[in-house]
């Protein structure tokens, strides 16, 4: 009978550091609160011996290396317990343990897909010219010896987690759909679509209130601007560069608002090319005339919303994303939300609570950030409608379902 969870997270743990770990870190730490609250079995979690600030700053060599270290950490703490009453819980794949190694040995192994990073690298790295199964297939024909250690790791690692999971949990049904076209050989009911739904965390009204108040004022903040908010680490695949450029059509073509705009675009640079990309993007908003941009880096805590609470409309630009966790928390700020299309949009967005932009991206922005400002009772009538949704999707019951699960 199982009553422990050995959950392995390479960038679990972290909870309260103010390190751009991503959206995979944040689930991480809500199940350990949540299952500490519960208790449906005692939790162990296995994570990294160094500091978190070191692995944002890793290149690929070196997170590579990183990578291969963690799998034995992982892999030595899941063989220490006794099958017969554990369950692993793989908070990671190219950082998970040897999930061929661990099955072997009768564990029941469990992986939860943030992101399936071969769907990523297809869509990022090769701007969806090869689909992910033609990458697989690619992979299976032709091997590894000529790919460098990363790309070795994202393959085989990610077949390993879908053969030899007794089941594997994604965030939404076109990542199903991918995984399992990728991996026809995979049991599609092993396969459970559990979207996040919104996270847990409470924030003292009264407190809230005041650090709207010192926030508006230690910006400058007019109390009738416009104001655009993004909440991501600074990476190419989270589309800040395509926001801006959106923000430079808009200026070019002389329909932004009498008003004051803002863009604020809080997040810092994190794991492989985000330094580089940061400076890309400050270069391209020191072209806007008309709209202030602001870069005020990481923000968590009340803080964070704070921001959210001084915003009018979320942007979730990104190229590729496989669930919205800070969309659902902007929906829960009562904000609605401009998108591009990817699954992570298409999971959580409905056409009652802002708009998807699917074509062109920088256009389309462009187009939805000119309709959007110029009706603020309609954008306030969507923050309403997203709240109310937002409200009845708790993070609690997905954290639920997924331990149901891991007991059989």
């Amino acid at each position: 009978m199982t009553d422990t969870v050995v959950y392995t997270a390479a960038h679990g743990g972290f909870a309260g550091q103010d390190v751009p770990l991503g959206g995979g870190a944040a689930i991480c730490d809500l199940l350990v609160a949540e299952w500490s609250r519960t208790r449906p079995f005692r939790t162990q979690l296995v994570r990294p011996r160094i500091p978190a600030r070191e692995i944002v700053r890793f290149g690929e060599r070196q997170y590579a290396a990183f990578c291969r270290d963690f799998e034995r950490q992982a892999t030595e703490a899941v063989l220490r317990h006794d099958p017969r009453r554990v369950a692993v819980l793989v908070n990671d794949i190219s950082e998970g343990p040897d999930f061929r190694r661990i099955a072997g040995h009768g564990y029941a192994v469990f992986t939860i897909w943030h992101v399936d990073v071969i769907a990523y690298v297809a869509a990022i790295y090769l701007h969806g010219r090869v689909s992910p199964q033609t990458l697989v297939r690619w992979h299976d024909r032709l091997g590894d010896r000529w790919m460098p250690d990363i790309l070795k790791l994202i393959f085989r690692k990610q077949l390993d987690s879908a053969v030899y999971s007794r089941g594997v949990f994604v965030p939404s049904p076109a990542m199903k759909e991918t995984l399992i076209a990728c991996y026809p050989r995979v049991n599609p009911d092993k396969v459970h679509v559990v979207g996040w739904g919104a996270p847990s965390g409470w924030v003292n009204p009264a407190e809230l209130s005041i650090a709207r108040g010192e926030l508006r004022r230690e910006l400058g903040l007019p109390a009738n601007a416009f104001v655009i908010l993004t909440l991501s680490r600074i990476s190419p695949e989270k589309g800040q560069d395509l926001l801006l450029a959106a923000c430079l059509e808009w200026e070019r073509r002389g329909t932004i608002p009498q008003r004051p705009v803002w863009l604020i675009i809080c997040g810092e640079p994190a794991f492989m090319q985000g330094e580089r990309f940061a400076r890309k993007l400050r270069a391209r908003a020191a072209r806007l005339a008309r709209i202030r941009v602001l870069f005020p880096g990481y923000v968590s805590g009340t803080r964070k919303q704070a921001f959210l609470r001084v915003a009018s409309l979320y942007a979730f630009p990104s190229r590729h994303e496989s669930y919205g966790l800070t969309l659902m928390e902007a929906f829960q700020a009562g904000l609605p939300a401009l998108c591009l299309d990817h699954a992570g949009a298409r999971a959580v967005m409905r056409p009652d609570f802002g708009e998807v932009v699917e074509g062109e991206p920088v256009a389309g922005l462009c187009a939805a950030l000119e309709r959007m400002s110029a009706d603020p009772a309609r954008l306030r009538d969507m923050g309403a409608r997203a709240r109310a949704w937002a409200e009845s999707q708790p993070f609690s019951e997905s954290a639920a379902r997924i331990a149901a699960i891991l007991l059989g």
